[in-house]
């Protein structure tokens, strides 16, 4: 799994992209065959003005075509990558749940699954 980072609007610091990197591995360890490549996309949103305004953008390539898009907002960047990696993981999951699902019994093996 191909990790890409990207920082917007400031310089990308060797200790966040070994979070963004470390934190994407854990949450996607379970689908690394499901997923291609991860691109992630980290901004300041308002700039000097303040407030909530760190973004971190994920987006997930899956081996069969699908793209799975995750997003947080948080003051702190660190927090925003964090919520991220855990919604890629739901999203993830559900979007291979749905294929899962899809599978059909075997009507001349009892017991073997089909996929479509």
């Amino acid at each position: 799994m191909l990790i890409d980072t990207r920082a917007i609007g400031f310089a990308l610091t060797d200790a966040l992209a070994g979070h963004v990197s470390f934190r994407l591995r854990v949450a996607l360890a379970p689908f690394t065959r499901s997923v291609l490549k991860v691109t992630v996309r980290l901004e300041d949103v308002n700039a000097s003005r303040g407030g909530v305004d760190k973004r971190c953008t994920v987006v997930a390539a899956l081996r069969r075509g699908g793209v799975v898009i995750a997003e947080a907002t948080h003051e702190n960047l660190y927090v925003a990558v964090d919520e991220a990696a855990t919604r890629i993981r739901r999203l993830v999951k559900r979007v291979r749940g749905r294929r899962l699902t899809r599978q059909r019994k075997d009507p001349q093996r009892p017991g073997t699954l089909v996929t479509i």
